[in-house]
């Protein structure tokens, strides 16, 4: 691990420069015309927009870098997802298979009210073909653990599991119009809708 510790150290200095660096452009060439510069110091603004441009700048060179392998575009997203599930589980996370009840956010979904509660199978290991299952309405640019995005109220919609399978190490579900998600993407499995006036109705 010498040689890999060495490029570690030296990435690790060279990013910590790229941060610095951009935190003096920014204080040198936008954060002096800034309406909330007054208050940059307790909000840390600066700060934050530095760390979160860095690491976007980062996460789209490793993506270019496999895109130039050809990786596909669904692999690419498994291996983030992955990545991102053991970055996790290093902290002491565990992504356990349970059952939860939920309330919709407003605008989460236009086909249900806000404050509408749904019995969510969360982190699913496997998925049959003919259950509902919760996806994003809309790919994002850094992909987000299924269960992360559903809770941070990211708009879903529903859709039916035609085919569950594996490939190249990967858990992947396929639904309509032959669109392919892997399974780390997938908020959840509905299980029942459950809407204040009637209980015990399940649909969508």
């Amino acid at each position: 691990m010498g040689k890999l510790q060495e490029q570690l150290d030296k990435f690790q200095d060279t990013a910590g420069a790229a941060y610095q660096e951009i935190m003096d452009t920014l204080e040198d060439k936008y954060c002096w015309k800034c309406p909330m510069r007054s208050t940059s110091i307790n909000s840390h603004c600066r700060e934050i927009h530095s760390m979160k441009v860095l690491q976007e700048a980062l996460d789209q060179g490793i993506r270019e870098k496999l895109g130039e392998t050809g990786v596909s575009s669904v692999l690419l997203e498994s291996l983030i997802l992955r990545t991102t599930k053991k970055r996790f589980k290093n902290q002491g996370g565990a992504a356990r298979e349970k059952t939860i009840i939920m309330d919709v956010s407003p605008g989460q979904n236009l086909n249900l009210e806000p404050g509408t509660q749904l019995m969510v199978k969360i982190n699913p290991k496997k998925i049959r073909e003919g259950e509902r299952i919760m996806i994003l309405c809309e790919s994002t640019e850094s992909p987000v653990l299924g269960v992360c995005a559903l809770i941070m109220g990211f708009p879903f919609r529903v859709t039916v599991v035609e085919r569950f399978f594996h490939e190249n190490n990967f858990w992947y579900v396929e639904v309509k119009n032959k669109k392919i998600f892997p399974l780390k993407s997938i908020l959840g499995v509905l299980i029942k809708v459950i809407r204040k006036d009637q209980p015990e109705i399940s649909y969508l």
